[in-house]
């Protein structure tokens, strides 16, 4: 009974070890996998949000109302990064296109299409510098600068669309930069960036046009200067939005520049970035018992866009609907689109209803960016509305200057929804 009892306590002993040494090895290697886990989610976490980034969406919203982030930054101030960010460094990518901000800001592509896609019958061109678009009579009407034709685009957008023409000869280069359709007259005007009279110098020019009863053509009716002075050939007036009020025609136009200054020599205050300028004109018809006089436009105001609109240049501008207070300014230079409220009382740029006086008055959002944080609209030169959360874009040739990437999206139409 002693051995017995010896060999017993023994094995109970035995048995204790073994099961203190399982349970030892299974902490350790518990430990061992939280730690593997732990510095995993530190690598990822480099490159993803962190864990908490729906309580920080939700911070981001509340804080957008006074235009800054959870971070301390603003639209103006993620505008500028995106400035200096051209994706050729990780750190660059990191710094712009992997900040929530930029989830928050950047457009959605829904569909987009060269424009040498879209027409059946192209008139032996390849070249569709897309400048200009609106929408009238059912269909996108679109400028280029390269064509004297009008590009007629139905809803669909669809390729070789049958309702898709190109309206009018191609003729020589147009230098057409806008586009905007008068109801009253129901007639087009195009817009010429810059002409010179022989009077009053560099100016702007309309032309008025009418469309034949087939669709298939149109006849200039009036060529009009802007009697605004300009300074540079090449940076004039880039957009213009016509409307008829008190029995009156009158234009917006919309410098390019910066202060509707030069861009040349040193410290040029057309790159001062925030100083956009619309130009507000009234139609005055020529005088029918002088033969020497011309149909002019004559400007009633210059009206200064909001600060918060910091752009280097502005590209296109356009409103939701006739006299709609939405307003969208578009920037080539920055890819991006300015987001704002318009007052047509007053005929000046307003705070949202309900929103902070002392905050922005507008947003800016941009346009989606290549896989490494490249731009890639580069060339964006025409806005309309489709609806409320969706807009229009048109795109021009890309320039030799710009980056390769650029090709990939110009002469194109693109329509996208805010985020």
């Amino acid at each position: 009974m002693g051995l017995r009892l010896q060999l017993l306590l023994v094995g109970i002993a035995l048995l204790a070890v073994s099961s203190t040494c399982v349970r030892i090895g299974f902490s350790d290697e518990h430990q061992t996998s939280t730690k593997l886990q732990t510095s995993a989610a530190g690598a990822v976490g480099a490159r993803q949000e962190p864990a908490n980034a729906i309580r920080e969406l939700d911070s981001d919203d509340q804080d957008d109302a006074k235009g800054m982030d959870s971070e301390g930054m603003t639209d103006v101030s993620f505008l500028l990064l995106g400035a200096r960010v051209r994706g050729d460094t990780p750190e660059g990518d990191d710094a712009f296109c992997h900040k929530n901000r930029y989830r928050k800001r950047t457009l959605k592509v829904v569909k987009e299409m060269p424009f040498v896609g879209l027409f059946p019958e192209l008139q032996r061109t390849r070249r569709f510098e897309g400048s200009g678009i609106t929408y009238a009579k059912g269909s996108y009407w679109v400028v280029f600068d390269s064509l004297r034709s009008l590009g007629q685009i139905d809803l669909r957008f669809s390729f070789r669309g049958p309702e898709n023409h190109l309206v009018g000869p191609v003729g020589d280069e147009s230098q057409f930069e806008g586009i905007s359709y008068d109801d009253e007259s129901d007639t087009f005007f195009v817009l010429r960036e810059s002409f010179e009279h022989d009077e009053h110098g560099l100016v702007p020019l309309t032309e008025q046009l009418k469309l034949s009863e087939d669709g298939n053509t149109y006849t200039v009716l009036e060529k009009c200067i802007v009697r605004f002075q300009l300074q540079d050939v090449n940076k004039g007036f880039e957009s213009l939005y016509v409307f008829t009020r008190d029995g009156k025609r009158q234009m917006l136009g919309m410098c390019e520049s910066n202060h509707c200054k030069t861009i040349l020599g040193p410290d040029p205050p057309g790159l001062q970035r925030g100083h956009g300028r619309l130009v507000w004109a009234e139609y005055q018809g020529a005088d029918p018992t002088d033969e020497h006089d011309e149909c002019r436009w004559n400007v009633k105001r210059v009206i200064k866009l909001p600060e918060d609109a910091f752009l280097l240049d502005y590209s296109a501008i356009n409103f939701r609907g006739m006299f709609g207070e939405d307003v969208a300014v578009t920037s080539q230079e920055d890819a991006a689109v300015w987001i704002g409220k318009f007052d047509w009382t007053a005929m000046e740029f307003v705070h949202a209803e309900g929103a902070d006086t002392s905050g922005p008055y507008g947003q800016i959002y941009h346009f989606p960016r290549t896989a490494d944080c490249w731009k890639m609209y580069c060339n964006v030169e025409g806005v309309a509305w489709l609806d409320a959360e969706r807009l229009v874009f048109a795109s021009d040739k890309s320039k030799r200057i710009q980056d390769h990437r650029c090709m990939d999206r110009d002469q194109s139409v693109h329509i996208m929804a805010l985020p």
